[in-house]
This record gives C-alpha cells, structure tokens and sequence, in this order.
C-alpha cells in the first residue's frame, strides 16, 4: 500500500470525490473530523459508504481514541459493513489494540 487518504465520515460528498481518486486506502474518519453531535450521525453514514464499496480501495476505519468512551459504539456501528481494517488513535500499546480486537 503506498497512499492513503482521509475522509472524514459525516461527509458522504468527500468520500464519493476520494473514491474517484487513485489513493490505495480510504480511511473513513470517525474521530477528529467529526463534532461529537455528528458522530451518531457519522457512524450510519460510514456504515453505508462502507457497504457501497465504490472503486477497488481499501476502507479502513478510524474510531475514536478509547479514552473517549465512543470507541466500542463506533465499532458496534462499522463492523456490519467489513472494513478492511480499524485505525486506532491515540493508542497506549498492546493492551489497547487487544481491547479493540476483543
């Protein structure tokens, strides 16, 4: 994998655009790009351009640091959809990403 591009998850017109582009991943942004009263929001609208699956990249899934609480509703709301993988921010170590994969 050589490019990976950023969409921020509430913006369903940014990830159309970013799906036309050559960027080997999209990772769809749940975390910074997103105000915490979109988010609920942003999670049925990553769900669904997960399930659309437009153009031959990958889709990855940046949740929201653990810290914050919203990481295991993030995930709950994504993994229908099989994202080719989960970014974590902010992460402490293994413990966190044993968290996660749990």
């Amino acid at each position: 994998m050589r490019s990976m591009l950023f969409v921020p998850g509430d913006s369903p017109r940014k990830f159309e655009k970013a799906s036309e582009g050559k960027a080997d991943a999209l990772i769809i942004d749940l975390e910074d790009s997103v105000v915490t009263e979109k988010k609920p929001e942003a999670r049925g609208l990553t769900l669904a351009m997960l399930k659309s699956r437009p153009g031959p990249h990958q889709l990855y899934i940046r949740v929201n640091a653990l810290d914050t609480g919203l990481t295991l509703t993030d995930l709950a709301a994504v993994m229908p959809g099989k994202p080719d993988g989960i970014v974590l921010p902010k992460s402490q170590g293994g413990d966190d990403v044993r968290q996660v994969a749990t």
